[in-house]
């Protein structure tokens, strides 16, 4: 390990090296995964950068630079997918490159031993991260030291959404406190990506990827309707995009991610069936709308050898989704049976995808890029350690208002529901021209206000 020192602007970063050796290098195609977010990623040309994922981790007291730094190096031996560039491919398009040897520049910024906002934090540490990858040139992961007193009280990673994703960006800060605290403590990881993308590539792999456009193929004719407005005309869509982005919704229901919990309890389902059918519900509610395929996101790890896996294994799949007089119970019911069946037809071959679309006479805009042109997600998360902000203070009533702009052109509607603590949250972005921002708002209300009902 080595250190140096970096001036900018009044402000002393102290520059370490982390170097690994002797460890197998690999070479090999993208997993669909990888493939998945680099299509988004081509319709957003000009802001790459927001697929890059950022990360604080607080590093227990006790713990000196070295410590941390010891510990860092351990978790980049461990993992294939941190020691990755992206080069051209010789049939074209990109493949991963694995390097058995190299070194990691983590750079060490001071903070200060006062407080600090969760905005002033963040920004300190995309500062630390640095500017967006250069793939073909270095590891698609960063990490930087925030230090108070001295003292290491942060680690900060930033990594391309092609090389990681959320889940693994969870088993990674687990390994680094496990690492801190023992050393040698850890099972090796089940698989590395470029063996990953070797059994897609396989003649399971092939029957896998065949099942699941064979699924969505029925989906869709079972379901053709749209839940919302048809293709925008490009004028609609860049007039949107130069005024900022999409609009975006945010709702806040004071403790329905309690109210989620229990009814998923009771009635012997998941939180993500309970919530999503109240959802759905609405959707038919406000558009007179009740059979129609719906985008879900599927992490895939239910997938077998994904259990502590790093790397890129987010899919997006589809359900259809029939409602009926049925009461919320049956509905939470059929959505948990219809995401089980969804999850477990979400890996597959995208070229795969782009026939069974054709041949349903379904456009691209809609239905490009994995799934449908609209998507949900639901995530149950722990309160952010850096989140300091009390201004709201507590409130009983359900809270609707507008978030900042959001750069997306492809889905061009999306909604995340995330339990947090007691709460429930919910961010829903909307391009004008599929969904009135008015529409959007009578959406999110009448979502939080049936949950609260129920």
């Amino acid at each position: 390990m080595r250190n140096g020192h970096h001036y900018k602007r009044g402000i002393v970063d102290t520059v370490y090296e982390i170097s690994f050796g002797g460890l197998t290098s690999e070479f090999g195609p993208l997993t669909w995964g990888q493939r998945h977010i680099r299509t988004i990623q081509v319709a957003h040309p000009e802001n790459r950068q927001q697929f890059n994922l950022y990360q604080l981790w607080p590093i227990p007291p006790g713990n000196g630079d070295r410590d941390v730094l010891s510990a860092l190096q351990r978790l980049v031996e461990r993992h294939g997918a941190l020691r990755t560039r992206l080069l051209d491919s010789p049939g074209g398009g990109l493949a991963q490159q694995v390097h058995g040897d190299g070194e990691f520049a983590v750079r060490v910024r001071e903070i200060g031993t006062g407080e600090c906002s969760e905005e002033d934090l963040y920004q300190v540490a995309q500062e630390v991260a640095g500017g967006d990858f250069a793939w073909d040139e270095e590891f698609l992961v960063r990490f930087g030291i925030l230090t108070a007193g001295g003292a290491p009280a942060w680690l900060v990673m930033m990594a391309s959404h092609m090389i990681v994703d959320g889940a693994s960006g969870s088993i990674l800060k687990r390994e680094f406190m496990a690492l801190l605290a023992e050393p040698s403590g850890l099972p090796e990881p089940p698989c590395q990506p470029v063996r990953w993308a070797a059994k897609e590539q396989s003649q399971q792999g092939a029957e896998t990827s065949r099942r699941s456009a064979e699924y969505m193929r029925d989906v869709l004719q079972r379901h053709p309707g749209r839940l919302f407005g048809g293709r925008p005309s490009s004028s609609e869509t860049n007039e949107t995009l130069v005024s900022g982005g999409f609009p975006v919704v945010l709702g806040h229901g004071p403790g329905l991610g309690k109210q989620v919990e229990d009814l998923a309890v009771r009635w012997r389902t998941s939180e993500a069936a309970v919530a999503m059918a109240a959802l759905t519900r609405s959707f038919a509610a406000q558009t007179g709308i009740d059979s129609f395929p719906l985008g879900v996101t599927c992490s895939n790890r239910h997938l077998p050898g994904s259990d502590g896996y790093v790397g890129m294994l987010a899919q997006n799949g589809v359900i259809g989704v029939d409602l009926s007089s049925d009461p919320p119970p049956e509905s939470a019911a059929q959505m948990w049976r219809s995401l089980l069946t969804g999850y477990a037809h979400s890996a597959y071959d995208q070229d795969e995808l782009g026939g069974v679309l054709a041949e349903a006479g379904v456009d691209d805009d809609y239905l490009g890029f994995g799934a449908v042109g609209h998507f949900v997600n639901f995530l149950r998360l722990d309160p952010d350690p850096v989140e300091q902000d009390e201004s709201r203070g507590p409130s009983s009533s359900i809270l609707i208002e507008d978030g900042d702009p959001a750069d997306y052109r492809t889905p061009r509607f999306g909604v995340v529901i995330a339990s947090v603590a007691d709460d429930l949250a919910v961010r829903m972005f909307a391009d004008p021209a599929v969904i009135s921002l008015d529409l959007a708002r009578s959406v999110t209300r009448s979502f939080l206000e049936g949950l609260q009902s129920l």
